[in-house]
């Protein structure tokens, strides 16, 4: 499993080919070759180890940054933007849950899983299958399709940012000529070497466990102390309640936990043994039979993004390069909007771009949640 992880983690740094592919998804694809190949098995006690613990962990690491004060003082703009993103992923959902009732199972969690890794990413999309135990023959396609329809989305924002016909209609003060084309990877570059000491990763991870114990422990507690289902769902939920305690430190102790280097290092590779796992326990069969009606399903998702962020946008009198860095930050989440940004000479949307997306990684688990159980109760799914 581990070499595994380490070669999808090289390939997505050292060849082009992997970084357009991305390393979560070159992690599912390597462990459904390994189990629909016989090599490793369907099912296996170390897998459960990764949910049980590693999940747990992944999340809060990845949170270090996430200081609320911090993100609405430095992002401008973008932040009414992103929030309107937000919005179209939401109506989004809600358009796809309908057009696709009963072309597949558990229709509401697949909704709310999409929901969650279109206004946050990868981190809340496992944080919400794993809060409602969706089978890997739905995670799995689902995420390839989540991949391909965001990688074609984004190639769509950066048509619309160089169209005439959108740089009539919206202002586009940040715009500039850049020489397209890199060499390296946007991959490597987002994970360039950092400093870090034996004392970060002690710090990484004894704030991590701690966060993810008591956060187990108290959703225990909450649990057996009503009987709500609503209460239930979201606050005797452990994803949320480790999000909203990480938060709190984060901005209440923003510079200490500032200091603490290569959380997101850990935290990111925690993750990927987790899509590593979901692999491993798939039907190749299955999946493929799923992918079709899910590749719709997110684009749907997507478009609707796309189309109301643009069109509320334009009432509020936003910039054509907030708003789409806004749709980029939903659907990709912090990286890809940096690099965006990064790519297109947007210098002073670096910053916002990347804080959006952390600001995304905060509200995902909880509003994807929010979506299932809406869906839940409305019915008929």
């Amino acid at each position: 499993m581990i070499a595994s992880v380490g070669l999808c983690v090289w390939l997505e740094q050292a060849r082009s080919w992997g970084g357009k592919i991305g390393g979560p998804l070159l992690a599912l694809v390597a462990g459904m070759a390994l189990s629909n190949l016989k090599i490793m098995p369907v099912d296996c006690a170390s897998y459960d180890v990764v949910d049980s613990y590693l999940v747990p962990l992944a999340i809060p690491l990845l949170l270090f940054r996430a200081n609320v004060v911090k993100i609405v003082r430095e992002t401008g703009q973008m932040f009414l933007g992103f929030h309107v993103a937000a919005v179209g992923t939401m109506l989004g959902g809600f358009l796809a849950a309908f057009l696709f009732n009963g072309s597949f199972a558990r229709v509401p969690e697949v909704t709310g899983i999409m929901s969650a890794s279109y206004i946050g990413g990868g981190v809340n999309f496992v944080a919400v299958s794993k809060s409602y135990d969706v089978s890997p023959e739905l995670t799995n396609p689902l995420l390839v399709a989540d991949n391909f329809i965001m990688a074609g989305m984004f190639a769509v924002l950066f048509m619309f940012a160089e169209a005439k016909f959108f740089r009539r209609r919206y202002a586009h003060p940040h715009s500039v000529d850049v020489a397209a084309g890199a060499s390296e990877s946007l991959a490597a570059k987002h994970w360039k070497r950092k400093e870090i000491a034996l004392l970060d990763i002690a710090k990484a991870f004894a704030v991590a466990f701690v966060i993810a114990a008591v956060s187990i422990k108290a959703t225990g507690w909450i649990k057996a102390s009503t009987d709500s289902k609503i209460i239930h769902s979201i606050f005797g939920n452990a994803f949320i309640l480790i999000t909203v305690l990480t938060v709190a430190l984060t901005t209440l102790w923003h510079r200490e936990m500032e200091n603490i280097h290569g959380s997101d290092e850990l935290g990111m590779y925690l993750l990927y043994v987790f899509f590593l796992v979901i692999g491993l326990r798939a039907d190749l069969v299955q999946v493929i039979l799923n992918v079709p009606v899910l590749f719709g399903f997110c684009l749907v998702m997507a478009a609707t993004n796309l189309v109301f962020t643009l069109v509320v946008g334009k009432l509020f009198k936003l910039n054509l390069e907030e708003l789409l860095l806004s749709v980029n930050a939903t659907l990709g989440g912090a990286p890809s909007a940096a690099a965006m940004a990064i790519a297109k000479g947007w210098s002073n949307l670096v910053l916002p771009g990347l804080l959006a997306g952390i600001w995304g990684y905060v509200i995902g688990t909880f509003l994807g949640v929010v979506m299932t159980e809406a869906l839940k109760a409305a019915g008929g799914f």
